[in-house]
């Protein structure tokens, strides 16, 4: 059973919702935007991340379409860190953080292709997505706020770190025209020890 909002005055102009409070519902979901929609995007590192890697290299990127007339959200950001070499005892850890950016897109690293999750929805305005083991190039790229942080562990015998970057649902990072997201070191990397990672972003854009 459904009810209607009236919001105008033709029917056209009328509102559906239905008995669990989705707007505008089709297939038991909350309708898609007009233009947008839903979306991932993965990727990962196929060779080993340095040992004492410089701060502030920038080693994912996903920046929105200078020229899209609408906003992309982010609502969660997941990283595995896995060890290649491991590092020794009473090493300070590095930091990995997640950092916004503007202006310019990086280049290099390995391109990727988002993700629609319904694939009938409007194809993504987030049009530059890519990782690098070692670095992005970031020419006239301007960095902003630190989203989050995180330690890069100091592995001295094999193992993993699973991260999840949950942004409120309804207070997700908002990415106008031109913005974007990256991972980038923060401080200088362990000697000794290499490292893999890899990544799934969440959002949705309107």
């Amino acid at each position: 059973m459904s009810v209607k909002l009236i919001t105008g005055t033709v029917a056209s102009q009328e509102l559906g919702i239905d008995t669990n409070g989705n707007i505008s519902v089709v297939d038991g979901l909350a309708q898609l935007p007009a233009a947008g929609g839903y979306y991932t995007v993965a990727g990962q590192t196929s060779a080993v991340v340095a040992a004492t890697l410089a701060a502030n290299t920038t080693l994912m990127s996903a920046r929105f379409s200078a020229g899209s007339s609408r906003k992309a959200y982010v609502t969660k950001f997941r990283t595995l860190i896995g060890v290649g070499t491991v590092g020794a005892s009473a090493v300070i850890s590095g930091t990995l953080g997640l950092q916004r950016f503007s202006t310019a897109t990086p280049t290099g690293g390995t391109a990727r292709t988002p993700n629609e999750n319904d694939e009938a929805a409007s194809a993504t305005d987030m049009t530059d997505v890519r990782d690098s083991n070692a670095a992005l190039t970031v020419t006239s790229v301007v960095f902003g706020n630190v989203v989050g942080v995180t330690l890069v562990p100091m592995f001295i015998t094999s193992g993993a770190m699973w991260l999840e970057w949950i942004f409120e649902p309804n207070y997700p990072i908002k990415l106008n025209a031109g913005d974007g997201l990256c991972l980038r070191t923060q401080v200088v990397m362990p000697a000794t020890q290499t490292w893999m990672f890899n990544y799934t972003m969440h959002w949705f854009e309107k």
